[in-house]
């Protein structure tokens, strides 16, 4: 299993240094979407109000995902005739909920690997937000390669 956001590279590499013949890629595209936001601030509860996702822009985003995965990955699958299959995830993330998804995914795949780029990250933003790449080292019970 792939997980891809952007990277091109990853892809290449499994296929040069992972893939046999007769194996199936799984590629794996999370569309993150962020906790509802909270406006509000000093008083009463009643001040505090909710922002929701907005279904219309989710669908869009989706659609987005679709075309990059066929335009980026799949016509380079295809036109190499490896077997793939493509899943988009999109549902409320932090880093912990998106490496908890790639970990069960590929679990419930029992995927031979699960393929990874490391993201850079400022020391600051890695301290207080954390990694789906460090989650993904510490929980995920298939084997883990992670390209930096």
């Amino acid at each position: 299993m792939i997980c891809l956001q952007t990277s091109e590279e990853v892809l290449e590499w499994s296929i040069n240094n992972v893939m046999k013949e007769g194996d199936e890629i799984h590629l794996l595209h999370i569309i993150p979407v962020p906790m509802p936001e909270v406006i509000g601030g000093i008083g009463a509860m009643d001040s505090i109000v909710t922002v929701d996702p907005d279904p219309q822009t989710d669908l869009k985003h989706i659609a987005e995902a679709k075309e990059f995965m066929k335009r980026r990955f799949v016509t380079k699958l295809a036109s190499r005739n490896i077997a793939y299959k493509v899943e988009i995830v999109h549902f409320l993330t932090d880093n912990d909920s998106i490496g908890e998804a790639i970990c069960k995914r590929g679990e419930a795949l029992g995927a031979a690997a699960v393929i990874m780029a490391k993201h850079q990250r400022g020391a600051i933003a890695e301290f207080f937000l954390g990694s789906v790449t460090k989650y993904c080292t510490h929980h995920c019970k298939q084997p883990l390669i992670v390209l930096h």
